[in-house]
């Protein structure tokens, strides 16, 4: 009778804890360049993924200068989680550029070569495809510097979350690629110089610094005409660094964007700015003749603070403006990533 009563009260107390304590990552994958850990290299742990699975996968990275892969997580692997040991000392890292020349016009074509298929689509230090994809206390790079396109990560894939992580670059250091895809950050630093966010898809940053090398521009957003939403930089810093690889950069201003096609949407909420920011914030068209009259682009900013907050000489553009106190609400972090099924990245 005793025993009956216990497999009961086991039974009882079973169903009334939660199934995430059961859930749980299905794998965890470790990955050291000394040898201590499952792989040697980031690319086998993603390829040892099964495909297709619902549940995260971590990849736990220890600390290293993980410079000899162009990494590719494909499409079919999904719900991958990079963790870092340690956000400065877990860096992943490679130097490909666009080029005139070179292979398929990409440099340099010796290593070039080592790649093929979609490794190789862009100059992106890492292409990231899978849906679900997770980072944590990672520094992702391209460290070819002023020489063209050089991409840190690629992104084409949905419902992505970045915390304390580091994306480091010249020029288009973070391309969104896709439209209406949804990625996440949080306390992150965003270093680059020339169009250094860009792109379709819909990118939330959260309490990050967006640091510039003078003279060039923070955005290249082409956000379509149907997307409410394109960046949103919520409670960040943008701040300015003196040590670019240029050195005709450290006397420029720096532009909060400039309009790469389609109908850009960019807002600025409770931000930091410091001098070096244009105060035009807009200064050029860049060969979009309707960008400075169309209502369709959406360059709002609300409540900024710093030198470079004042809208006072901002570009006299239809879609340059102050969001009002009841509109802001529609740029909280579930309203602009929530989509069709109601995602919530944390």
């Amino acid at each position: 009778m005793k025993t009956i009563c216990k497999f009961i009260l086991i039974a009882i107390i079973g169903s009334l804890i939660p199934l995430s304590v059961y859930a749980g990552p299905r794998q965890k994958k470790v990955v050291a360049l000394d040898g201590s850990g499952d792989y040697r290299s980031i690319q086998a742990a993603i390829n040892s993924v099964a495909a297709n699975q619902e549940k995260q996968t971590v990849i736990y990275i220890k600390n290293g200068l993980y410079n000899s892969e162009k990494l590719l997580i494909p499409s079919d692997k999904k719900n991958i989680t990079f963790k870092g040991e340690s956000r400065d000392k877990t860096i992943i890292s490679y130097h490909i550029y666009d080029c005139k020349g070179g292979l398929n016009n990409k440099c340099p074509a010796e290593d070039v070569a080592k790649w093929t298929g979609q490794a190789i689509r862009t100059s992106a230090t890492v292409s990231i495809q899978g849906d679900g994809f997770r980072a944590e206390n990672i520094t992702f790079q391209n460290t070819a510097g002023p020489v063209g396109q050089a991409l840190a990560i690629y992104v084409t894939s949905d419902k992505n979350v970045f915390v304390n992580c580091n994306f480091l670059g010249y020029q288009d250091t973070v391309f969104l690629a896709t439209d209406n895809t949804r990625s996440y950050f949080k306390n992150c630093l965003v270093l680059g110089r020339t169009d250094y966010i860009y792109g379709g898809g819909i990118g939330y940053f959260d309490a990050c610094e967006i640091r510039s090398f003078g003279g060039g521009w923070i955005t290249a957003p082409s956000t379509p005409k149907g997307q409410d939403y394109g960046f949103v930089f919520y409670k960040c810093k943008l701040t300015f660094s003196e040590k670019s690889p240029k050195e005709n950069d450290n006397q420029q201003l720096v532009s909060l964007g400039r309009p790469w096609h389609n109908f850009p949407k960019v807002a600025w909420i409770q931000c930091e700015m410091g001098k070096e920011i244009n105060p035009a914030g807009w200064p050029t068209i860049w060969n979009m003749q309707y960008a400075s009259t169309s209502e369709d682009l959406h360059l709002f900013e609300y409540k900024n603070t710093g030198a470079g907050a004042n809208m006072s000489q901002r570009a006299n553009w239809t879609g340059i403006r102050e969001l009002g106190s009841e509109e802001i609400h529609f740029y909280s972090v579930k309203n602009v990533l929530k989509g069709q099924d109601n995602w919530q990245p944390l």
